[in-house]
């Protein structure tokens, strides 16, 4: 039997290799941490089917205005929750476009909620004056209240992240970078379906 030399095996060995590695990519945008019923957009959004969410955890603490703020006051409305801080420059590119989609779906059963990272609430609260922010933003300096809504959504590493919030108080929809309002659109749709 004539043996192959090594330089044959190496390209076919590394092609396989590639190919592996694509097809396991492919699968876990199509089928994230192997759970059924989560899917990515072509955009990156991920969105979990109605029968598959689960309830948010109820984030509560004190906003950028002083008032107390709590997420499940917001039952059996659609809740955009935004991480963002005034050091991020994707959060001010994006909250513009939040402040007029919050005006825009008033009476829609459709809330914008901020939770902001800064370590500074006077920080955070000159930015929301400087922004118009029309909408509650609660404080979170220490990122607690962020972990415990994201874990095992969306990475906690960067900002912006919003998360989208079923009428019935389930995680629908999660993203991660600066929005355009088409791509909000989508998650609040998605999450209205089948609540």
């Amino acid at each position: 039997m004539k043996r192959i030399p090594a330089r044959v095996y190496v390209p076919v060995l590394a092609a396989l290799v590639c190919a592996g590695a694509l097809i396991g990519v492919t699968e876990a945008q199509d089928d994230p941490h192997g759970t059924p019923g989560r899917s990515y957009d072509a955009d990156g959004t991920l969105k979990i089917d109605a029968a598959r969410r689960s309830v948010a955890p109820d984030i509560a603490g004190t906003g950028t205005d002083g008032r107390t703020v709590r997420l499940s006051g917001y039952r059996g409305k659609t809740v955009v929750v935004n991480v963002w801080a005034s050091w991020c420059g994707p959060c001010r590119q994006e909250t513009p476009m939040l402040v007029r989609y919050q005006e825009k779906t008033k009476g829609q059963d459709v809330v914008v909620l901020g939770l902001n990272e800064d370590d500074s609430a006077g920080d955070a609260r000159a930015f929301a004056r400087t922004h118009h922010m029309s909408y509650a933003s609660l404080l979170d300096p220490d990122g607690k209240q962020f972990r415990k809504l994201a874990k095992g959504l969306v990475s906690t590493q960067g900002l912006p992240v919003t998360l989208v919030i079923d009428p019935r108080g389930r995680v629908a929809a999660a993203t991660a970078g600066a929005l355009s309002e088409a791509r909000l659109t989508s998650a609040v749709t998605a999450a209205r379906t089948g609540s």
